[in-house]
């Protein structure tokens, strides 16, 4: 149990450092204006202790749990109204439920309507793992003959086809060149500005 003092030093940390790792006692010391690197050394003792700084790959970091958004994990029903009740909340990330690999994973905005059968809107955003290996009916970002689309990835005995999710487009079949840049994972559509 943290006290109001400890909680607000929390809070500054999330606000000046989010899920970056934490900087030295100094930098904190110096971005906080304490006179003495002690008192930063006590309170991330007790928040160590409490399990709300973690330690990982020799750094310090803000508990994930902390950083995300209210998540209500009992559903909503999308049908009928039902009873208002409490349920317990938890905080998740978006980057940690959609993302596998941070460091093979991309982000791009959706231009063009070929995809929409699939869900996918001009103006989403899709998340892409370059890691992973594409198999047929996976959705893919690649470059055919020098130009950049995302379509489903189909490969048959002779040849890999690109499919739309559009019935008003065709089939691409790649006359010279094809990069494969990474299966899409998840979509992303903001339907409020």
């Amino acid at each position: 149990m943290v006290t109001l003092k400890q909680k607000k030093f929390l809070d500054k940390l999330i606000e000046l450092y989010g899920k970056e790792p934490l900087p030295s006692y100094d930098q904190i010391c110096q971005d906080f204006g304490f006179k003495s690197k002690n008192s930063i050394w006590q309170y991330m003792q007790k928040l160590i202790e409490d399990s709300l700084i973690i330690a990982k790959n020799n750094y310090l970091l803000i508990s994930p749990e902390l950083l995300g958004i209210s998540f209500y994990d009992e559903g909503l029903r999308a049908g009928f109204p039902s009873p208002a009740e409490d349920y317990p909340v938890k905080k998740i990330s978006f980057d940690e439920m959609l993302i596998r690999q941070p460091e093979s994973t991309y982000t791009v905005r959706v231009v063009g309507d070929s995809m929409i059968e699939a869900g996918i809107y001009e103006n989403d955003m899709v998340i892409v793992d370059r890691s992973l290996t594409p198999r047929n009916g996976d959705i893919v970002v690649a470059r055919v003959d020098g130009e950049f689309t995302m379509k489903f990835y189909k490969k048959t005995a002779t040849e890999i086809l690109l499919e739309p999710a559009n019935v008003n487009y065709p089939t691409i079949k790649p006359e010279k060149e094809l990069e494969i840049f990474g299966v899409v994972t998840s979509v992303v559509r903001k339907i409020k500005n």
